[in-house]
């Protein structure tokens, strides 16, 4: 009895340990997998022409949403998000906007990346072999805190608040310059052309 108590409780152990791991990989990449699943969407309704690009732009935001620092994986998954709303709801024409929409997710996520592999660049940069080239320690220490702080300060305005506020704005534009309304194109022209008559 005592066996099967034994063996019970260290069942129960595991399982709640995997729970507890599955759980901390959900949350800890639940940026990744939230904006995997809103670029799916705007994949899965493109027209073929436009699947390759937007599938090309859905890896980029999700190594984006997984390597680049906060709080850009929370901004790229709510501008998927928002994105992916934006399409569903647009009667119009979706195809454009999911278009547009791809275009500004892909510079976004291009600038992260390009961002870290810069910030990681500086990183290994050796103070000494720039003391060298520019004639001492002290200018070349000086030079590389200079040139990250520039960095640093045009990543932040970018990727915080320039970019995304260009995003939203260009979603903006699209949502309202048709009047709301539950008719498809077609079914509005010949509601026009007919004046509410059959």
């Amino acid at each position: 009895m005592d066996a099967i108590k034994e063996a019970l409780t260290h069942l129960l152990i595991y399982e709640a340990n995997g729970f507890l791991a599955l759980t901390y990989v959900l949350w800890e990449h639940g940026a990744a997998i939230v904006t995997a699943g809103a670029m799916s969407y705007l994949i899965l309704g493109a027209p073929a022409a436009q699947r390759t690009w937007i599938t090309a732009t859905a890896i980029l935001a999700v190594l984006a949403t997984l390597f680049a620092p906060p709080p850009v994986p929370l901004i790229l998954t709510v501008m998927a998000l928002a994105g992916a709303v934006a399409v569903w709801r647009d009667t119009f024409n979706p195809d454009n906007l999911r278009w547009r929409l791809t275009g500004g997710l892909a510079l976004y996520a291009l600038a992260a990346l390009g961002y870290l592999a810069y910030s990681r660049y500086l990183d290994g940069v050796d103070a000494m072999s720039w003391a060298r080239a520019l004639g001492g320690e002290g200018q070349a220490a000086a030079a590389l805190a200079q040139g990250r702080a520039f960095v640093n300060t045009l990543a932040t305005w970018g990727l915080w608040l320039i970019i995304p506020l260009g995003f939203f704005s260009l979603l903006a534009q699209s949502m309202f310059v048709h009047p709301p309304g539950p008719q498809q194109p077609g079914e509005l022209i010949s509601t026009i052309r007919t004046r509410g008559h059959d």
